[in-house]
């Protein structure tokens, strides 16, 4: 059972029959959690009455977020909604809830709890920038100092000339092997694959996006295989140097344990989206074969299945202030020769197709397999991001 650190608070001088009232409340209250009693650093704060005020804004100096936690009694929530204004007004993300009133409060409370672990996780996060940000991606670049102060993410910028060619890294059998393939001679992209791998273990990356297309131009090779590999192996990787992608990645990856696919948005129909790219992990699709990178038409990419029926579509700004997010049905699996490899077109809600034609946040999305809708809503109310 997961631990949830508890600091309760109360006037100067209440007598200890009314604390210990508080946390039998408490205690008698929440089952999906171990309650811990902390003096500091705690996940929630429990009013136990008012006047407690002045020791919530000590307690909550060096705190990002908070859970607020209350009852009617003794002027509980009267307090608390003091300091919930305060948090709001100081930029301290918080969420209140009223234990006598608080309809499905364990399951809140679980979810408060995989959210606070996520972000726990993201603080340690080191994410490699492989190259530059593409060129066309205009609206997909979140500045260090942002990811920085809203996850405590460190943004590292690596250049392709600070490692060696791609060429001079041995071939790598395992990699080859992974990928059920007769008709590519997957040598290069091995090399590549080990190449990245040697950065991510040489810089300690957790997570990392390349700018690929220098490599294409320039050798004819494409990072399409090595990527798709190293998100199958849970390391969640990106392209085009898609800031905004790969942290979103890694903020599904530690909310729902999946790393999602990156997408671009190929088109828009009256109730459904198609979606393609060339990087999906093969852990992802079925009856997989290897293609050429459709762009150029060199390297190897992977052309799939796609297995879910249903999917979780999610994007961030680059202000990491809003997000756009949906949840759809898997309608059909194309194959066009004039789009990225692997291919769906989903069905999503008519009100969730109009803000992708008239305030889309940018091109790539993340398709996440299942309904992951609640805990990533919860997500974003505890972190200040707004839906779309």
């Amino acid at each position: 059972m997961a631990i949830l650190k508890v600091t309760t608070l109360a006037f100067p001088g209440a007598n200890t029959e009314i604390i210990a009232r508080g946390k039998e409340i408490l205690k008698s209250t929440i089952h999906t959690a171990e309650i811990e009693f902390t003096e500091q650093n705690p996940d929630a704060i429990f009013i136990v009455t008012g006047g407690s005020e002045r020791k919530a804004t000590e307690l909550l100096k060096n705190s990002t977020s908070i859970l607020i936690l209350a009852i009617t009694e003794n002027n509980s929530y009267a307090a608390a909604s003091e300091i919930k204004a305060y948090c709001n007004q100081t930029g301290i993300n918080s969420i209140l809830y009223n234990l006598d009133n608080e309809k499905e409060i364990n399951k809140k409370i679980e979810q408060y709890i995989i959210c606070k672990r996520a972000l726990n996780q993201l603080s340690k996060y080191n994410i490699g920038l492989l190259g530059e940000v593409s060129e066309w991606l205009i609206n997909s670049t979140i500045e260090n100092e942002i990811l920085s102060k809203k996850f405590g993410i460190n943004l590292e910028k690596i250049a392709w000339k600070d490692f060696p060619e791609y060429s001079s890294y041995d071939i790598n059998a395992d990699f080859i092997n992974h990928f059920e393939n007769d008709n590519f001679d997957l040598k290069d992209s091995s090399k590549v694959y080990n190449l990245i791998t040697d950065i991510i273990k040489n810089k300690k990356l957790d997570a990392i996006t390349v700018e690929c297309f220098p490599l294409v131009r320039k050798h004819a090779v494409t990072a399409c295989l090595a990527l798709s590999k190293l998100n199958a192996d849970g390391i969640a990787s990106g392209c085009e140097g898609d800031i905004a992608s790969i942290t979103g990645k890694i903020l599904v990856k530690e909310l729902t344990g999946n790393i999602p696919w990156m997408a671009n948005l190929a088109s828009i129909e009256d109730d459904k989206v198609f979606f393609a790219h060339c990087t999906i992990a093969t852990n992802l699709v079925s009856d997989y074969k290897i293609d050429t990178h459709f762009e150029t038409n060199l390297g190897t990419a992977v052309q799939g299945r796609f297995l879910s029926e249903n999917v979780t579509v999610l994007r961030l700004n680059k202000d990491l202030t809003k997000a756009f997010l949906s949840y759809g049905r898997v309608v059909d699996r194309p194959e066009r020769k004039d789009s990225c490899r692997t291919q769906i077109k989903v069905e999503i809600p008519v009100s969730d197709i109009q803000k992708l034609q008239n305030n889309p946040l940018g091109n790539h999305h993340l398709i996440i397999p299942g309904n992951h809708v609640e805990i990533l809503n919860y997500f974003f109310q505890l972190t200040g991001i707004g839906l779309v």
